[in-house]
């Protein structure tokens, strides 16, 4: 479930693994920063980071290289639903998508959120798997050149055959089921592998069109009408795959004036965004939840994110240094860096390094006869030097 472009990208970073010809990255393809964590507003607005091509699982290193973890976001979004300070969630979402493995669980886990708390989503780009997650949201704000949509699902298989012939390989597998050799990529796709393939891409489809139906509260000949298409500003607007066309301040608006608004008001509005069983397939979105959601003027009390974002990252910069320095007292230089990628605080970091010292085995230091001394190595420490001087001085001082 990811954007066709960028699944060319993924094909060329691992396209040498499996022995296909590396390709030309495309301009853009940068690794991102993912060292931000969860960001929460002063009035109690928690903004979640979703960035990045989107997989079920990552470690530290993939991390960097621009992906995203499903259960990272799970995470960060269940600390923000369970945290009594936080009053509202915007997810941040600029992704082309990402693998299938994950992303319905995630989708049906934030959907349970939101009946708790308001979550919006801010969309700078979000396609396939990441607008699964985005039509999770109550209210999606895209701004004028981004877009959403890419509803779809694609599988991809590479026959390498023609390539091993040419270099003069031929392979031979030895396997039990008939189906257990269906998808190599040393042999042409079969007929019953293609059909099986097709199958599963047509259930998970209709499971993607399904879910955001009942997200946008849109039916799913509407979803399914979009053929997978990019839909970019006020066109993401009017195919009802987004509620208006803004900028992150006035999702931050929009939200502080909801969570400012009574209780009863806030309820209101959430279940305004939220389909109903008796609501028919056919049925819009309404066009009021737009204007309810959207303050006619923004409230004093808006928060500048830029600032928000600033001082997080000084704290972050402060807390790596910290654990750097703790690393480096404790002669552990080498544990710094996994200790940062772990997103360990500088207390978890003291307190992890003190269990290790308090477990290493006890080092003895003592002053052998000999050692900086003219004394031979068979003499005892009552006759070196350097120890009767200090029971001397010792003496000396206990006497004062």
């Amino acid at each position: 479930m990811v954007d066709r472009a960028r699944l060319e990208t993924i094909l060329s970073v691992v396209g040498p693994r499996v022995g296909l010809e590396p390709s030309a990255m495309p301009s853009g393809f940068e690794p991102k920063d993912h060292a931000s964590d969860l960001m929460v507003t002063p009035n109690g607005v928690a903004v979640v980071p979703i960035h990045g091509t989107l997989v079920k699982r990552a470690g530290a290193i993939e991390a960097t290289s621009g992906l995203t973890s499903y259960a990272s976001i799970e995470e960060k979004i269940l600390d923000a639903a369970t945290d009594p300070a936080v009053r509202a969630i915007l997810m941040d979402i600029d992704s082309p998508g990402g693998e299938v493995g994950g992303v319905f669980d995630l989708a049906s886990m934030i959907r349970e959120a939101g009946k708790g708390k308001p979550i919006w989503a801010l969309v700078d780009d979000a396609f396939s798997a990441a607008y699964l997650i985005a039509s999770t949201a109550h209210h999606i704000i895209v701004p004028q050149t981004a877009g959403v949509g890419s509803i779809g699902v694609i599988a991809a298989h590479v026959n390498e055959s023609e390539k091993d012939a040419k270099e003069g390989r031929s392979y031979t597998t030895v396997f039990a089921g008939a189906r257990k050799n269906d998808f190599s990529s040393h042999a042409p796709l079969s007929d019953s592998a293609r059909s099986n393939l097709q199958q599963e891409v047509d259930r998970l489809y209709g499971m993607f069109t399904g879910m955001v139906a009942t997200g946008r509260g849109i039916s799913e000949v509407a979803v399914r009408a979009t053929e997978a298409g990019l839909f970019f500003g006020n066109n993401a607007v009017s195919a009802g795959l987004a509620n208006q066309v803004g900028t992150i301040r006035d999702a931050l608006a929009g939200l502080s004036a909801l969570i400012e608004s009574p209780k009863r008001t806030i309820m209101h509005k959430l279940e305004a965004h939220m389909p109903t069983d008796d609501t028919p397939e056919s049925t819009p979105i309404p066009e009021q939840s737009t204007a309810a959601a959207t303050p006619s003027e923004p409230p004093s009390n808006v928060v500048d994110l830029d600032q928000v974002r600033a001082e997080h990252s000084k704290q972050m910069r402060s807390e790596a240094q910290a654990i750097v320095e703790l690393c480096n007292l404790a002669e552990k230089p080498d544990l710094a860096g996994g200790y940062i990628a772990e997103g360990f605080s500088a207390e978890a970091v003291r307190k992890e390094l003190l269990a290790k010292r308090a477990d290493a085995e006890e080092i003895h230091s003592e002053v052998m006869p000999g050692d900086g001394t003219r004394m031979q190595p068979n003499q005892s420490l009552e006759t070196n030097p350097v120890v009767a001087s200090c029971r001397k001085l010792a003496g000396q001082q206990g006497g004062s």
